[in-house]
């Protein structure tokens, strides 16, 4: 900061100077009417010179500080514009984790629906094969037959979800583990 303020008294060194010589000037009695003009006209030609510097200096300043006003503008257009595609990002990234989980809870769905299969066609040849020849031996009741192989159908769907939330959990667990 002691640079700068050095700087600028060197700036207006000359100025000083000169204003130095004319309080000088001033303070000396005994001068002649053409030495007043002369130093009143050297005087005046160092103001004139002085106020076209300020002006080209306010001139200057005022371009400045129009671009910096530019620049400030362009800057806010361009953080508003950055903050709308954040926000459209955001949303996109929303919409496609939407998407991903969907897409995995519907490949989750159709290996727990394989899975189930599988288990229906063993429990069917378990009740075919074993249960029905042993049920129709020890009994004649045909609705008893019957009772058991609805039974068999309705424990399908709580198989399906008991299968379906261990698959969930465990593509969660390597999703979560694939992070790390």
């Amino acid at each position: 900061m002691s640079n700068k303020k050095l700087h600028s008294e060197e700036v207006f060194q000359k100025e000083a100077d000169f204003l130095e010589h004319a309080r000088n000037v001033m303070t000396q009695s005994g001068k002649d009417e053409a030495v007043w003009k002369e130093e009143y006209k050297s005087l005046c030609d160092k103001y004139d010179r002085l106020i076209g510097e300020a002006k080209i200096l306010t001139s200057i300043s005022d371009r400045l500080h129009h671009k910096l006003n530019q620049a400030n503008d362009q800057l806010k257009t361009q953080s508003e514009e950055i903050g709308k595609i954040n926000h459209d990002l955001k949303v996109n990234n929303q919409i496609l984790q939407d998407t991903i989980d969907q897409l995995v809870k519907a490949r989750v769905g159709r290996k727990a629906g394989t899975i189930v299969l599988l288990i229906a066609v063993g429990l069917f040849m378990l009740s075919e094969g074993l249960l029905e020849p042993l049920i129709e031996k020890n009994t004649e009741n045909q609705y008893f037959v019957l009772f058991s192989k609805m039974s068999i159908a309705v424990l399908l769907k709580p198989i399906d979800t008991v299968v379906e939330k261990y698959l969930m959990r465990q593509t969660l667990r390597k999703k979560d583990e694939a992070l790390l």
